[in-house]
């Protein structure tokens, strides 16, 4: 968008999921949800026509050339949407991944968190509740390796406060003035 600017002196307006530069590009709803397609180049735009069941829209003069798909991207939307009904965005996700459409479905946070290869990375961390409540506290580990292996986090977050005195001390707060702002309720 940036580049656009500079290059045309248009400034940039929202469009949701929609990709200012190409089109079809953005979030399109499938039978149970949603899947982000980028589907940039002309013979990724005609595979997917053709896999969704809609190999006449290459041919159609809105959507032959990439500038036309653009300037109806809307009616280009409605027309993908139509096909990707007959599928859900799962099925989607594969049948035009492996035909080289980038494509990928759109997941809430528990089925992003659900993952298989969330699990096998050991990305969602169990570690012992800061107060030592029998509970234990769910925390995101660190998407790095180093030589190999996941980092991993030595002991839980602090509580919400549980280090304030300490930072005050440490920014120069006299012993006198922690306890007046303990008492007011400040801290």
């Amino acid at each position: 968008m940036t580049s656009n600017y500079l290059i045309t002196g248009r400034p940039p307006r929202p469009m949701g999921n929609e990709n200012f530069t190409a089109a079809p590009s953005g979030t399109f709803r499938t039978a149970d949800g949603y899947l982000n397609i980028a589907a940039n180049r002309q013979q990724q735009f005609a595979t997917l026509c053709r896999l969704i069941g809609r190999a006449e829209l290459p041919a159609d003069e809105r959507f032959a050339h990439p500038a036309d798909r653009k300037a109806h991207r809307d009616e280009l939307r409605a027309e993908i949407e139509k096909g990707l009904a007959e599928r859900t965005a799962g099925e989607w996700e594969e049948i035009l991944a492996d035909a080289g459409v980038p494509a990928a479905r759109v997941l809430s946070v528990p089925d992003a968190l659900g993952l298989e290869q969330l699990a096998e990375r050991d990305f969602v961390r169990t570690l012992p509740f800061p107060d030592g409540r029998e509970r234990e506290l769910r925390v995101l580990g660190s998407p790095f390796r180093v030589d190999g292996e996941p980092t991993a986090a030595t002991a839980p977050p602090p509580l919400l406060g549980q280090h304030t005195e300490q930072v005050l001390a440490e920014l120069g707060y006299s012993p006198e003035e922690i306890d007046a702002m303990r008492e007011c309720g400040a801290i």
